[in-house]
């Protein structure tokens, strides 16, 4: 067990590391008493082969990388860690660290680094209603050089519908304040509010590698070429947690589906003039920008004499929906008898955020011409047709009364019931037994010989493969 800092300082960040040079697993984490833990364990493995004397072997090492941080000053006592190697546990020793009051110097340089090395949470709004876009964007902003970043912690989002955007992790001159910083963004997403009130966003955590000049090495000739004149010391940054405040919809109708944002709808059909039991392609197109792609197929009143199926769902999304997209649902229909149809237009209820207005959107209706099929197959007359339709009843009674008649004695005993049932069994069994015995006492028939050949030759055939793939041809002929 090792850490970087001891004495630490208070509100310092401190790693701590747990080694084990072996193959090992179950690896159980210590308790730090006191010590708030910031990031961990983060477990990393080595695997390497070395050879002495034409005597080689692989070599395990892993490493569980805890960050720490002490809030109040003082000596704290870290219990053992364990893990098992060999099927035995092994343990650690028990570490002391201790904290003290950071000096007005230390104080400055820890002021310097969160001045110099920071992640900044940028939003599009901090007031929505349910079911509108935010668009949220993670900036990290340095003036030190740093060697490698790796992000420790995802932010969780609670009570949001997320979209990641595809960022480009290359740094960018922006000033603030006049100061001008390195800017590269690590994350962009799109949310969607799914329930109101006041939903926290959490912090997103990134463990930052920073290369520190060292000053003994700064005559060394060779240090800038071999790399000796930096050293690396690790930092883990946090953002600061955000609050969204999330407004329930007003008064929502009752066929609204959630739609919130931008949009518009339209419809197609491919053909209107066709023959009893051909194939209608239907197409339902919403385009706009919301969140289109949570949107779910829409109740569309078809006619009763068409069979529909289940629509495909295609979308083209921008931006998380944020720029204008497209979703489509396509039906395929079949109309079954001839006659005159209309297809109603379908209605898409969208709340606008920008009017703070529900608006109806309509698609354009079909009238649609389908006469006698041309395969002659067997059509019935529409006038003839009996419809099944609800009358709107919980129960529909066959029959109100009911006669009951009391159940007479048995019509067979116990004794011969067993008997019969069990008979099958026993029949069974006795004739699995007759099989086998008669398989196995019948050593002249040609099946059995068969048999036994077919052993024989499977095995010398298994050992014959074996001598090939070991090259041993001599055994093999």
């Amino acid at each position: 067990m090792s850490a970087d800092k001891n004495p630490a300082l208070i509100g310092e960040q401190i790693l701590v590391q747990y080694s084990i040079n072996a193959k090992a697993e179950n690896f159980k984490s210590p308790n730090f008493n006191g010590l708030q833990v910031l990031n961990g364990p983060n477990p990393s493995t080595q695997k390497s082969y070395t050879s002495v004397n034409g005597k080689g072997g692989w070599k395990f090492s892993t490493t569980y990388s805890y960050y720490l941080k002490a809030i109040k000053e003082g000596t704290y006592n870290i219990s053992p860690a364990a893990i098992t190697v060999n099927g035995k546990t092994i343990t650690s020793k028990t570490y002391q660290l201790k904290v003290v009051k950071a000096s007005e110097k230390n104080k400055a340089e820890q002021k310097a680094l969160s001045a110099n090395l920071f992640i900044k949470v940028e939003t599009s709004k901090r007031n929505i209603v349910v079911g509108e876009q935010i668009l949220v964007s993670y900036k990290l902003f340095t003036r030190i050089d740093l060697h490698n970043t790796e992000l420790s912690s995802l932010p969780a989002l609670n009570g949001f519908w997320g979209k990641d955007l595809k960022t480009s992790s290359q740094f960018k001159r922006d000033i603030v304040d006049g100061i001008a910083y390195n800017v590269a963004t690590i994350k962009k997403s799109v949310l969607t509010a799914q329930k109101s009130g006041k939903l926290s966003i959490d912090p997103m955590e990134l463990k930052c590698s920073i290369r520190i000049q060292n000053k003994r090495n700064n005559r060394d000739p060779f240090a800038n070429i071999f790399g000796g004149n930096y050293q690396l010391q690790e930092e883990l940054i946090r953002s600061k947690p955000i609050t969204i405040t999330v407004a329930d919809l007003p008064n929502p109708p009752a066929n609204f589906n959630g739609a919130v944002g931008n949009m518009s709808i339209k419809s197609e059909v491919d053909n209107t003039n066709i023959s009893a039991n051909e194939a209608i392609t239907y197409k339902l197109t919403i385009t706009g920008r919301g969140n289109i792609e949570l949107i779910k197929p829409l109740a569309i009143q078809f006619p009763e004499d068409f069979e529909v199926y289940d629509p495909k769902i295609t979308d083209k999304i921008f931006e998380g929906g944020r720029k204008r997209s497209i979703k489509t649902f396509e039906y395929l229909l079949i109309p079954r008898y001839k006659g005159k149809y209309t297809i109603s237009s379908a209605n898409l209820i969208v709340y606008n955020p920008k009017s703070k207005k529900y608006e109806t959107k309509k698609s354009n209706s079909h009238k649609l011409s389908i006469g006698r099929s041309k395969n002659n197959e067997q059509e019935i007359n529409r006038t003839n047709q009996q419809t099944v339709k609800s009358t709107q009843q919980d129960i529909n009674y066959i029959f109100t009364n009911t006669t009951f008649q009391e159940i007479g004695e048995r019509a067979m005993s116990k004794k011969a019931f067993y008997a019969l049932f069990f008979l099958p069994i026993v029949l069974l069994i006795l004739l699995w037994v007759y099989i086998k015995t008669a398989g196995k006492t019948d050593t002249n028939s040609k099946d059995w010989k068969n048999k036994k050949a077919n052993k024989i030759a499977l095995k010398r055939l298994k050992m014959a493969q074996n001598c090939i793939k070991n090259n041993n041809f001599d055994s093999f002929f």
